[in-house]
């Protein structure tokens, strides 16, 4: 009987374990700076623009990008671990996301963007006269 309850008590632990691995793999807890949103709302139903931060430099991978004219979502990857964000004016338009750093990125949600040409920069002060900036054609 000695033998059975030692069997028992191994399967006991063994489910435990199983048990506490699953929870663990399907839970909770926050990100570690993944998206973060600014500019109102979220990204639902827009054309996302992707204008990634260069990976040194004060600079965008891209000086040019290009939309259609409606609901656009403008997201910005930085992976520096200088803060950078994404910004747009022009046409009365004058939107800025999150200062984001280390993978995170900068969004900004413009629910009826209108044909025509904008800038978009980083808004940390400095960085659109140290060149980070570039061209937003909309069409």
């Amino acid at each position: 009987m000695t033998h059975q309850r030692s069997i028992l008590k191994g399967r006991w632990i063994a489910g435990a374990a199983v048990i506490a691995l699953l929870a663990g793999a399907c839970g909770g807890g926050g990100s570690s700076g993944g998206d973060t949103s600014g500019g109102g709302g979220g990204a639902s139903g827009g054309q996302v623009v992707e204008i990634d931060v260069a990976s040194s430099g004060f600079a965008f991978a891209e000086t040019t990008a290009t939309a259609t004219a409606g609901h656009v979502v403008i997201k910005s990857m930085n992976p520096q671990s200088t803060g950078h964000d994404i910004s747009l004016k022009g046409n009365g338009v004058d939107e800025h996301g999150d200062v984001v750093q280390d993978g995170g990125v900068s969004t900004i949600d413009i629910p009826d963007l209108k044909a025509g040409t904008y800038e978009f920069y980083c808004s940390v002060p400095g960085h659109e006269a140290a060149g980070m900036k570039g061209t937003l054609t909309v069409s």
